[in-house]
């Protein structure tokens, strides 16, 4: 019988002074409440971040146009941003945040594509079933409100938008801690309910949008499922890209080479960062 020693790989004789690997670090429990606290907390500050630009800009003599293009594309990453420490703020709140207690770990490359191809099959096929039954007529006006059919630099800064930094804000906040908190109370899929109306309510932007909000909220549902099964956001942020880079070709023309290009990049910024992240 092979001796621990000899299995530790040390010579015969000599004695190794390592301390045994303890149990991994147990995560961090959040409270139910944290979760729309800090949503509120987010969307709250960015009113009033927006009030102090405004007050700033007013001081030069000049005023902040309400609407365009360049407010909306400020207006979505300032929201994305603070969503984003509003999470790590109420997280610190029980323990110093750590990028894995938020999903942000790794995870096997082809159980992982499985996991994602069956979330999203999921997806639409939920998807299917609601256009048959109910036929919504709307449509997103993400693309427009950014202003990405004008062309040019506002293309690509709508592109970066949509593509890179929405999948990862919105997988860290929605999957990696509000879904995390509310299941400190509620099953999972209570929580993926609850967490699935939210991020589809967050993406009304307009009379014309709120027939398809189930539609995404099947969508943050399956983001969820697959938070569950590979216990990391890496692949949601994957599929999150993915679906925005389907849909942003889609509305935006002569856009599929930037998409599917941006698409690319996160791919290959998930592939890099995934060795070195924690797997427990």
């Amino acid at each position: 019988m092979t001796s621990e020693l000899e299995q530790s790989g040390a010579p015969p004789g000599e004695v190794t002074h390592e301390p045994p690997a303890g149990p991994p670090e147990a995560a961090p429990r959040w409270p139910a409440w944290y979760a729309p606290a800090a949503f509120v907390t987010g969307i709250v500050a960015v009113f009033i971040v927006a009030a102090v630009i405004q007050v700033i800009v007013a001081a030069t003599g000049h005023s902040l146009p309400s609407s365009g293009a360049g407010i909306a594309l400020g207006g979505t990453l300032i929201q994305d941003v603070l969503l984003v420490g509003a999470a790590v703020f109420f997280a610190s709140r029980v323990a110093p945040p750590r990028p894995w207690q938020f999903g942000l770990r790794a995870v096997p490359l082809l159980p992982a594509i499985k996991a994602a191809a069956v979330a999203y099959a999921g997806f639409w096929a939920a998807s299917f079933v609601y256009q048959v039954i109910v036929q919504p007529n709307g449509k997103q006006t993400v693309a427009k409100d950014l202003g990405a059919n004008h062309g040019g630099a506002l293309l690509v800064l709508a592109a970066i938008l949509v593509i890179v930094v929405a999948p990862v804000c919105e997988e860290f906040f929605f999957r990696g801690f509000f879904f995390r908190a509310l299941r400190s109370r509620f099953s999972v899929y209570g929580a993926a309910v609850i967490d699935a109306l939210v991020f589809g309510a967050v993406h009304y932007t307009s009379s014309q949008t709120l027939s398809i909000l189930p539609v995404l909220a099947f969508l943050g549902f399956a983001f969820c499922m697959l938070y569950v099964y590979t216990r990391s956001i890496l692949p949601g942020i994957t599929l999150h890209a993915l679906n925005n880079s389907i849909s942003y070709a889609h509305v935006v023309h002569n856009s599929a080479a930037v998409s599917f290009g941006l698409f690319g990049l996160v791919v290959a910024a998930c592939l890099t960062a995934a060795p070195r992240l924690r797997t427990g």
